[in-house]
């Protein structure tokens, strides 16, 4: 029996991961993942339309901050405080100032009512800033010109684009055996055929074998993973130019999570149906975690002091900042002077 021990490990290895990758690439069809793409599509078109239909109201305490999504429409801006609005006003007049003064009276995608309500359409971070409404108005009671200037700061904002990382862990076989660089080949090679269709790669970022000592239980042998998901630039192209509908990357990465975790939970079901001898390398259930990285596109980044109403969005560098390449937050720099600056340019 011990000359034939060496060969069940890869047999009953060989065997589990069949049966885990039939059972959990069969799962990629199914009404699952249709639901999710349904339900992200119809709640992103209620965000949409939630953002037009919302009103923006300003203050006499000092600017209100307004932050507004890429290329959405802007809520409605109103040039008035929660006071003026229940106040009856003589023959008002409203005028808008944008960024460094610039009149928005003549611009195409930006919308000024008789009540001087704003809205701005496809908004773009060049449009990021300071807007001034001023009113004028006589007072009904007292007959005399009255004026009141009120400032709101624009910010453009996108999504951050995250990614996943996931933590788990093995029992394994001495940390000097073979068998382990084996199953980490094979390990790799099933999860990139479970997202293969996603245009997203895994990769096993980091894997580390450690000795412990269990009370009761002797020495053991444990793989401590943390593998990386990445986006696969060119395979996504090919998918939009097919079908803008299928474009959109984080809910194609959350389908990765979703199969990498049903991938996870199939091996401990597995493992609690095997009798007998089990592989020298096998999941430890309960120990995967999963850990969400978020990056933001140059000219953006996350700050939930500033922005404590958008501490989860990534929001447009202001003057005095910028953010080059993916990172998370907008670093100093005294010669970035347009909002979104990409690079530090010092003499």
């Amino acid at each position: 029996m011990e000359k034939l021990f060496p060969l069940m490990p890869i047999v009953k290895y060989l065997i589990v991961y069949g049966l885990i990758l039939d059972a959990v690439l069969g799962m990629t069809a199914t009404n699952i993942e249709v639901f999710q793409q349904v339900e992200h599509h119809t709640k992103r078109k209620q965000l949409r339309h939630k953002s037009a239909g919302s009103k923006v109201i300003g203050s006499d305490d000092g600017p209100v901050k307004v932050y507004i999504k890429l290329h959405d429409i802007s809520p409605r801006i109103l040039c008035a405080t929660p006071q003026l609005r229940n106040m009856e006003l003589m023959d008002p007049s409203f005028t808008w100032k944008g960024p460094k003064g610039k009149d928005l009276s003549d611009k195409p995608n930006i919308k000024i009512t008789q009540t001087g309500t704003l809205t701005i359409d496809n908004f773009s971070k060049e449009l990021s800033g300071v807007y001034i409404c001023t009113i004028f108005f006589y007072n009904p009671s007292t007959k005399a010109l009255q004026s009141l200037s009120l400032k709101y700061f624009l910010y453009a904002y996108r999504d951050p684009n995250y990614t996943y990382e996931f933590q788990a862990q093995y029992h394994a076989a001495d940390c000097h055996n073979s068998y382990n660089s084996l199953f980490l080949k094979r390990l790799h090679t099933a999860l990139n055929q479970l997202v293969s269709d996603l245009a997203y790669t895994i990769s096993i970022h980091k894997s580390e074998c450690h000795t412990l000592k269990v009370p009761l239980a002797g020495i053991q042998y444990e793989l401590f993973l943390t593998l990386k998901v990445h986006l696969d630039v060119e395979a996504l192209d090919a998918i939009c130019e097919k079908d803008l509908e299928e474009c959109d990357h984080n809910l194609r990465l959350e389908k990765v999570r979703h199969r990498v975790e049903a991938f996870f939970n199939k091996q401990a079901d597995t493992y609690r149906q095997i009798t007998g001898l089990l592989p020298f390398v096998y999941y430890i259930d309960g120990t995967l975690q999963v850990v969400r990285v978020d990056r933001c596109k140059p000219g953006y980044g996350k700050d939930h002091k500033k922005h404590p109403k958008c501490a989860e969005c990534c929001v447009v560098c202001s003057p005095g900042t910028y953010s080059s390449g993916y990172q998370v937050t907008c670093l100093p720099c005294a010669d970035a002077i347009h909002y979104g600056e990409t690079d530090c340019e010092t003499e």
